[in-house]
């Protein structure tokens, strides 16, 4: 997509009708480039191989869920190693500030970056601190889905993201203002583009305390439309309405509500969920306890 992005950059000076067109046969083709993608991988593997099954999943409602993707016991050690960081952040860095986009926080000789939203903090690139982390995400099954998916073998970035009701404990988490809003808490589309994001469930994620909201089977809305084509424009460095692209506006998602289920994204400790990015999905905080994922990112 990013070789067709760049012929696009060239002719949108000439004819913006002509990088209109093309912009929204590329979009048509990528989705049938997908299906044609999985096709092929089904003649190789079984009807009931988890892989296959997950990107079905994907393909028809947009999000997948590999149960017991990693054990228990590798969940906690994960978990626990993850947790730990927090330690590492100096809470004079957050105290009294409800928003912080990217801190840089020292761990040892490394440099990770936190988010910050109220009672949600993101800690981001732990991937580069040392073996543990660097091997988590490189299983083969993932590394299949994601071959399928962006057609090479994919590294994730890892964040690990947590959410709270206001009642913990922890000195870096317990120092908020009160903010209701949860990061990516409005309803969006990531890309115009197949691409995916997962997380890991660090524990049981379930509706009161905060799995994530998308709408299922919307990705083929018609509604969609012109986000899709809106974001590959913008990708073009051509301006457009970011309230129609990136964002869907409260009319449009109450019309996507018509016809696609609103669902919650909710998993076991040790599963794996997948979010194809062109999925209409959106972040809400935890009424009860928290929440604790460990993000991949491509």
């Amino acid at each position: 997509m990013r070789i067709f992005v760049e012929i696009l950059k060239i002719f949108k000076g000439i004819n913006f009708d002509f990088t209109k067109f093309a912009a929204q046969k590329l979009i048509i083709l990528n989705n049938y480039f997908l299906k044609l993608k999985i096709s092929l991988l089904s003649i190789f593997l079984k009807k009931d191989n988890r892989v296959l099954k997950a990107l079905n999943d994907l393909e028809v409602n947009g999000v997948a869920i590999i149960k017991n993707f990693y054990s228990d016991k590798e969940t906690e050690k994960i978990k626990n190693e993850c947790f730990n960081l927090l330690n590492d952040v100096p809470t004079n860095k957050i105290d009294s500030q409800d928003y912080i986009q990217a801190e840089s926080i020292s761990v040892g000789s490394k440099t990770i970056y936190l988010e910050k939203l109220g009672s949600s903090i993101k800690l981001k690139g732990l991937n580069i601190l040392n073996s543990f982390f660097s091997k988590i995400g490189r299983k083969i099954e993932l590394s299949l889905i994601t071959l399928v998916y962006h057609n090479r073998k994919s590294k994730p970035y890892l964040v690990y993201n947590v959410s709270h009701d206001g009642n913990s404990t922890h000195p870096v988490l317990k120092n908020y203002t009160g903010s209701n809003e949860a990061i990516a808490g409005k309803p969006h589309v990531d890309l115009y583009y197949h691409k995916l994001r997962c997380f890991l469930a660090l524990g049981d994620v379930k509706r009161d305390n905060g799995a994530t909201i998308y709408y299922n089977k919307s990705r083929s809305s018609n509604f969609l439309e012109q986000n899709y084509l809106n974001l590959f424009l913008s990708a073009i460095d051509i301006k457009i309405n970011d309230m129609d692209s990136h964002y869907i506006n409260e009319n449009k998602l109450n019309d996507i509500k018509m016809s696609c289920k609103k669902s919650y994204l909710e998993c076991q400790k040790g599963d794996l969920a997948l979010i194809d990015l062109k999925t209409p999905h959106y972040a809400v905080l935890p009424k009860k306890g928290e929440r604790q994922l460990l993000w991949f990112y491509y």
